[in-house]
Formats: structure tokens, C-alpha cells, sequence
């Protein structure tokens, strides 16, 4: 699930000058309910090298994935935006930045670590149509 989140925050904040937008959710070709939009940008989905249906791109910013030095498959750039990653105060790798953007990380109302903004701006969470504790905007 951590992954998924962070694939997620990736989409959120790779349209250019896109804060304080909303998110929106649907179902995916595979069914399963996700964020199909962020503001007016539409989010893509599709297969990556290693077969797992994730987001590929929002709006024309593409994701690119590869390697980090963990070894784990990850998002390493958007658009032109290379993510940079470093350890948070737990001890995780996680990303600490995307472009000239920073990450913060903070506790939720769940008491999960989680992103809480991003290059200065808030991630707000809340509960979507399902029940799920998710992010439903950045900035607002």
C-alpha cells in the first residue's frame, strides 16, 4: 500500500503549476477504484517493465520508472522532474523530492507517516465514496 501512495503523490504533483486541485475517483480498466484525475488532467494507466498496471502518466507529463538504490522498481522521474530519495525520520527510503520540490513527512489523523506536503503546499486526506482513507487534494 505504501508504494501505491507514493504512486499516487507522484501523479498528483507532476502536472506543471498544478496546485490546489482536486482529486477525482473511478474505476480502472482492471476495476479497481482510483484516482482518475487530478484537477482537469486526466491520469493514465498502464503496464510497467514488470507487469504491475500503475500510473504512466497525468495529463502529457509522463512517468518514468527504474531502479533506486535499493533495488526496488520505482517512479524516477516526471515530465522532465527527476525524483530524488533519501531516508525520512523512520528510517524508510522514500522520496525526499521531485524536481526543485520538497516532501515532507508528517502523521496523519490515522497516525500512519505519510507525505503532508510537497514543495510547500498541503496533501490533504480524507475519505473517498469507498470507505478508503486517501488523498483528496493537494494545496486546498
Amino acid at each position: 500500500m505504501k508504494k501505491f501512495l507514493i504512486l499516487l503523490l507522484f501523479t498528483f504533483i507532476s502536472a506543471p503549476c498544478v496546485f490546489a486541485a482536486d482529486v477525482n475517483y473511478g474505476y480502472n480498466a482492471h476495476g479497481n477504484y482510483v484516482p482518475t484525475s487530478y484537477g482537469s488532467d486526466r491520469i493514465n494507466y498502464g503496464y510497467n517493465a514488470h507487469g504491475e498496471y500503475v500510473p504512466k502518466s497525468v495529463g502529457n507529463q509522463q512517468i518514468q520508472y527504474g531502479y533506486n538504490a535499493h533495488g526496488e522498481y520505482v517512479p524516477k522521474s516526471v515530465g522532465n522532474q527527476q525524483i530524488q530519495y533519501g531516508y525520512n525520520a523512520h528510517g524508510e527510503y522514500v522520496p525526499k523530492s521531485i524536481g526543485n520540490q520538497q516532501i515532507q513527512y508528517g502523521y496523519n489523523a490515522h497516525g500512519k507517516y505519510v507525505p503532508k506536503s510537497v514543495g510547500g503546499q498541503s496533501v490533504n486526506y480524507g475519505y473517498n465514496s469507498h470507505g478508503d482513507y486517501v488523498i483528496k487534494s493537494i494545496g486546498k
